[in-house]
């Protein structure tokens, strides 16, 4: 993922779905977060591609990233996952 690192963040949230390479998650405070990248470890751990872990709840541990070329493009990347 390029850019730069602006914030971690670890909150609470329920799996919605992946598609087209992006992953959806409603977290605890009803806001929706699309995640458009995934650590290997967290995708070798759980298969989001798969209806398994819909509406399961975790924990997520995600970075924000702020685009070099774009300042105003925030994109957001699962740096772990645990079930709740």
């Amino acid at each position: 993922m390029n850019g730069t690192i602006i914030n971690r963040n670890v909150e609470y949230g329920v799996f919605k779905k992946y598609y087209d390479g992006y992953y959806q998650f409603e977290m605890e405070n009803g806001e929706t977060v699309v995640f458009e990248d995934i650590s290997s470890l967290v995708a070798r751990k759980f298969d989001l591609k798969s209806d398994r872990f819909k509406g399961k709840s975790f924990e997520i541990t995600y970075s924000e990233y702020i685009e070099e070329d774009d300042e105003d493009f925030v994109s957001f990347k699962i740096e772990k996952l645990e079930l709740a």
